[in-house]
């Protein structure tokens, strides 16, 4: 026994009696053990370590005890570990056979094990001798070779194919799990066992005839990453509405083929995938050896599927069905896959869509389909892909690149968007590749669309990089070389280690002057840039937010410009708002705190008080009906919708406060509130409220304490959970004075409870997660009309993009956490920098700054109009250098674009906008088609043609521009 197992227990008599005991006891078993062993008709034996055995027999002193002899210094002083541990692999099982605690295939052991040198096969009296004092590992045997045949093993089943295809498996890989079975065992015999075992799965398997169990060989060395591998190339094309289904090259094994599980003869380098299949949905597995069954796309009929679409997302149990869902499935239908040789031959014809083809949003992906679509309309970028050309210039040795996954996703869909003749595509494939390489804009949240463009011109770059090995480059310093030296030597380095489309069409140089605040050392540096950041000059102006309701349910968020200095009521500002507003009607202020109680206001109530307020609330202003507004005596009642689901409250998103009269009675309350939800009844009869419809559908309750120290202030009951709004003739008045008498700090709330749904066969999410959609989209584009016609935001002067270039080369002070190197003074120092374009390329992208930083947590945008030119942007006075980088090859010091200055002119052709605040809201793009010249207004999947009159826009956010030139230089139109 090793030394540094000894405990330095000090025994007692008690003690070391029981374990003299113990010793005798196990003498007298085995001793029966030998003498019944071989004529024992039990089947049911145990194996026991010899290494646990021998531990045991120094910790009791079992030699020196039956020897009647003193214990040995190891008596009672030894820490025993658990039994038979060494005996147990350590290995993932897939899943453990029926009965889990008991089968004896599922503690799987090592491998190559031998009775007498690693085990001892022992009785139950002697196992459960061991056990009632000490923990183990049950491992039975039955007289036979313990060594069972193991296996390498997947399994497979819906779930799993939809975690490969939403990519939540770790590693991106099958785990390395194994099964292990008498290799004896008859294969159907192996097949009803697995089939057991699936009952105590979670999933909702098949009853019957759910397992199948294939063979899997590859020449890879990681099996299981092949078959992942293998699956997720299908799955990632398919759309999550889709069947997860995939073709598999393997051997379906069948009990008529094999008689044993030894009779398959099963290696070292297969793969054993067992498959269950889920009642209501398809077996994962599509193969030559089994037919297709399930639900008929068209008839919807559970049958054999003989006839499947050429895209492999749908099958028809007939021909008929086939045709005659043709039109139906064309939406969804993409008979173009990610295959090299189909996409390679993909060209422009008479019936291609030629780039006028929308991007279905998948989730908070309007940020993705505006940058993409912006990539899309480059058109020199484009033709690149158009022939073909990125195929042959993939860098597959680039350790920074993605070895062509991204630019081949990226190709693929320009592709498509060019070539094929689908009006709206659904990038998912593209989505999923961008997420993989670029992990921050994974998931559904709103993302940056100029972050994105950057992005994927990046990563693009560096699979189509031509520098196959990059060399390292020794960097001179400034030394006060004139500018156009120093910007050609950082250019030669440039190219050096960067060449690619992106380098050719995108990339321009920049100039950076940076200077020491404290000894005026200049330094000069001159770096590539894909994209120019330009600041926008704009005053501080002060503004006030709000949302209007222009009906109960659809509001609009708004900011306009405030004057604290003109401090009115709130009386006088709701008619001031009103006219900007162009609101006919009068306007009703509350304010929403966080704890979603609600505050109305006196009318005499200052509005700059009233904003102050609306910085930690949300201020609301409502346009009144003509009913309301001749209501004498007002009063104020808020509502909130919640609905039961699973007996569990839910809150839908449309609160608000109805206007009633004092004496209005609480029939006339229920009157009222069904009046504004009679969209959902529209098939209901609507005469008889109080006999077709109280508490069928919903049940209105007053918002109550619910604390059990105090009455109820309605019904003045302990304890009570919302009361029920009576429909009888009690005023609301008197309610509220009864209320008060108990509670003089409540606020009168209606809580409309929704029971079940009015509209059939919908249950009452769906219905408010539609109107909830349905209100947001209303909202959305009353907003992007707001924004593009706003004449509310009255701007003290106009802001050009020319302004903003001027704007952005002024020197700013580095701030504290942006410090620079002075070489003089040898320290940090918050040095004043200066950026200037000295080259620009043939594609020009500019992103305006809207978002500036209030504090490290918050941004504030700027929604100020920015007027930048359509046509004919002169670059000539904002560049240093009125050359593109290109020429700097045929350029010297004495001949240069810095000496011999040309016009430098660039045409409009593509705009990226953000609605909303930061983090939030939406993006569209405004496109310029290359073949019909007209303008598109791209909003994820619906296109609209629009004027060019019309594409400037406060929304603008990113601006691409093409420089213009000669027609014997521009890019060749490729005629379809």
């Amino acid at each position: 026994m090793q030394q540094e197992k000894q405990s330095n227990i000090q025994l007692t008599d008690i003690e070391a009696a029981k374990l003299k005991n113990k010793a005798l006891k196990y003498q007298i078993l085995q001793a029966a053990l030998s003498q019944s062993f071989p004529s024992d008709d039990n089947d049911q034996f145990y194996i026991l370590s010899i290494k646990w055995l021998n531990q045991w027999k120094k910790y009791v002193s079992y030699e020196e005890i039956v020897a009647d002899k003193p214990p040995s210094e190891y008596f009672g002083r030894i820490k025993l570990d658990k039994i038979n541990t060494d005996l147990q692999d350590n290995v993932l099982p897939t899943f453990k056979y029926q009965p889990i605690s008991s089968h004896p295939w599922n503690i799987i052991i090592k491998q190559g094990l031998q009775e007498n040198v690693n085990y001892v096969v022992i009785d139950k009296n002697m196992w459960e001798f061991f056990t009632t004092y000490y923990a183990g590992i049950p491992i039975t045997s039955k007289l036979v070779n313990v060594n069972f045949l193991r296996f390498k093993c997947v399994l497979l089943y819906p779930r799993i194919i939809e975690q490969i295809y939403s990519g939540y498996m770790e590693g991106q890989t099958f785990q390395s799990e194994v099964m292990q079975v008498d290799g004896n065992m008859k294969f159907k015999d192996y097949q009803t066992l697995i089939q057991r075992a699936a009952l105590t799965f979670t999933e909702n398997f098949a009853k019957d005839n759910s397992v199948r169990i294939w063979r899997y060989i590859t020449d890879q060395n990681d099996q299981y990453k092949a078959l992942f591998d293998e699956i997720y190339k299908q799955v990632c094309e398919l759309e999550f509405q889709d069947k997860m289904c995939f073709d598999f090259n393997g051997e379906l094994l069948t009990h008529q083929k094999y008689d044993s599980i030894k009779d398959i003869g099963i290696t070292d380098t297969e793969l054993i995938v067992i498959e269950f299949k889920v009642d209501s949905k398809p077996w994962c597995i599509r193969n030559q050896a089994v037919q297709i069954e399930g639900e008929c796309q068209y008839c919807h009929a559970y049958k054999v599927l003989s006839f499947p679409c050429v895209c492999k997302k749908v099958a028809y149990c007939q021909e008929e069905c086939k045709q005659k869902d043709q039109y139906s499935h064309f939406s969804i239908c993409e008979k173009f896959g990610l295959d090299d040789e189909q996409i390679k031959n993909l060209t422009l014809v008479q019936t291609s869509i030629k780039g006028i083809v929308g991007l279905q949003n998948l989730g908070n992906t309007s940020f993705l389909n505006s940058g993409t679509q912006c990539i899309s309309n480059s058109y020199p970028l484009v033709e690149y892909f158009l022939k073909n050309l990125y195929l042959d210039e993939i860098n597959m040795e680039n350790p920074i690149g993605t070895h062509g996954q991204l630019v081949k996703k990226l190709g693929s869909l320009i592709k498509r968007m060019w070539c094929g003749d689908r009006k709206i595509i659904t990038p998912t494939d593209y989505k999923k590749a961008v997420e993989q390489f670029y992990p921050v804009f994974s998931g559904y949240h709103t993302h940056d669309s100029s972050e994105l463009i950057t992005a994927i011109l990046d990563g693009i770059h560096e699979d189509l990089n031509r520098v196959k090995k990059k060399p390292q480059i020794e960097y001179k310093g400034y030394d006060g070389r004139p500018d156009f030296v120093l910007a050609k030597e950082s250019w030669l380095n440039h190219l050096a280690r960067n060449q690619s489309i992106i380098v050719d069409l995108i990339n321009g140089l920049q100039k950076f002057i940076f200077k020491c605040p404290t000894c005026n050392h200049v330094s000069v540096t001159f770096e590539p840039y894909l994209i120019v950041e330009v600041d926008i000059p704009t005053e501080k102006k002060r503004t006030i937010s709000f949302k209007f309701y222009e009906h109960l349910f659809r509001s609009t968020q708004m900011t306009i410009p405030f004057d604290k200095n003109i401090n009115i009521p709130l009386k006088e500002y709701l008619k001031y708002l009103g006219s900007i507003l162009n609101v006919d009607s009068q306007l009703f202020a509350y304010l929403v705190n966080t704890d979603n109680s609600y505050e109305f206001f006196y009318e005499n109530k200052s509005i700059v008080d009233i904003r102050k307020r609306s910085k930690k609330s949300q201020l609301c202003f409502r346009k009144l009906t003509e009913h309301e507004i001749k209501i004498k005596n007002q009063i104020p009642i808020q509502f909130e919708n919640q609905y039961l689901e699973n007996s569990t409250r839910k809150s839908f998103d449309q609160n608000g406060v109805f206007i009633c009269d004092r004496q209005m009675k609480l029939k006339q309350v229920h009157l009222l509130i069904f009046s504004h939800y009679q969209q959902f009844f529209s098939h209901h009869n609507i005469g008889g409220y109080g006999v077709y419809f109280l508490n069928q559908y919903y049940t209105l309750v007053y918002r109550t304490n619910k604390n059990s120290q105090n009455l109820c202030r309605f019904c003045k009951a302990q304890n009570c959970d919302d009361c029920e709004v009576n429909f009888n003739d009690e005023t609301i008045e008197e309610v509220k004075n009864r209320a008060f008498k108990i509670d003089q700090q409540f606020f009168f709330k209606i809580i409309i409870l929704w029971k079940q749904s009015p509209l059939q066969n919908i249950k009452l999410s769906d219905m408010f997660n539609y109107y909830d959609r349905l209100y947001k989209l209303e909202a959305q584009s009353t907003q992007q009309n707001n924004v593009a016609n706003n004449s509310i935001i009255q701007k003290s002067s106009q802001i050009t993009l020319y302004d903003c270039l001027k704007y952005s080369q002024k020197p700013q002070q580095l701030k504290k956490e942006n410090t620079w190197y002075c070489q003089i003074c040898k320290v940090h120092v918050n040095a004043f920098q200066s950026v200037q374009i000295y080259k620009t390329p043939q594609l020009l992208i500019f992103k305006l700054n809207r978002f500036k930083a209030q504090n490290k947590l918050f941004q504030q945008k700027i929604e100020d109009l920015v007027k930048f030119p359509i046509n004919n942007l002169d670059m000539t006075d904002y560049v240093i250098n009125t050359n593109t980088p290109n020429e700097f090859l045929k350029e010297n010091e004495t001949n240069n674009g810095e000496i011999n200055k040309t016009k430098v002119i660039y045409d409009l052709y593509a705009i990226s906008n953000h609605f909303g605040g930061q983090g939030v809201g939406h993006y569209t793009t405004f496109a310029k088609n290359k073949f019909t010249n007209n303008w598109y207004n791209f909003n994820d999947s619906m296109i609209n043609q629009i004027m060019e009159s019309s594409v400037v826009s406060e929304s603008a956010y990113v601006l691409c521009y093409q420089l213009k030139q000669d027609e014997k230089q521009q890019c060749q139109k490729i005629q379809g």
